[in-house]
């Protein structure tokens, strides 16, 4: 694979990371100011802050690979198709104050992201690469599957 390849492959994880660090800090905000008085609210707000925190770390993990490639690393996210609906789709929920309904576009989110980091491993990279993807690619899961099984406590 060449290494332009590699780059926007990379980059395009960036993204979709930044899009889900952008949202969890809103979505983190958003529950702060729904939170009086609304059962839940605050651990919210706590694992949205929590999960913006660990995107953001992604992030910065995916751009000094793409540098140390010799590569530009994208700076920020983007906010077309899927992931665009599913970051205004979580603010709504935040903001009607439905805790299922903010969990379940969580949970859309992290499949989306999923997605994306599948789509990357199925692509011949240099197994240091591969390595760091599937790191992430667990953790992404590992999330997901909480959202989901604070979904089904909440319905």
């Amino acid at each position: 694979m060449e290494k332009d390849e590699i780059v926007d492959t990379l980059n395009d994880l960036i993204r979709i990371v930044e899009d889900s660090h952008e949202a969890y800090r809103q979505a983190a905000e958003s529950a702060a100011e729904a939170s009086d008085g609304v059962p839940g609210a605050d651990d919210l707000k706590a694992l949205f802050n929590d999960l913006a925190a660990q995107r953001g770390a992604i992030v910065r993990e995916l751009q000094r690979l793409v540098a140390e490639i010799g590569g530009a690393p994208d700076v920020g996210g983007t906010m077309l198709g899927g992931a665009h609906r599913f970051f205004l789709e979580l603010r709504a929920a935040v903001m009607g104050r439905d805790r299922a309904a903010i969990l379940n576009e969580v949970e859309r989110g992290e499949s989306e992201c999923v997605r994306r980091y599948d789509e990357a491993l199925a692509k011949e990279l240099p197994l240091p690469v591969t390595a760091v993807i599937a790191q992430h690619l667990d953790r992404i899961r590992v999330d997901r599957d909480r959202m989901v099984a604070l979904r089904d406590v909440v319905a």
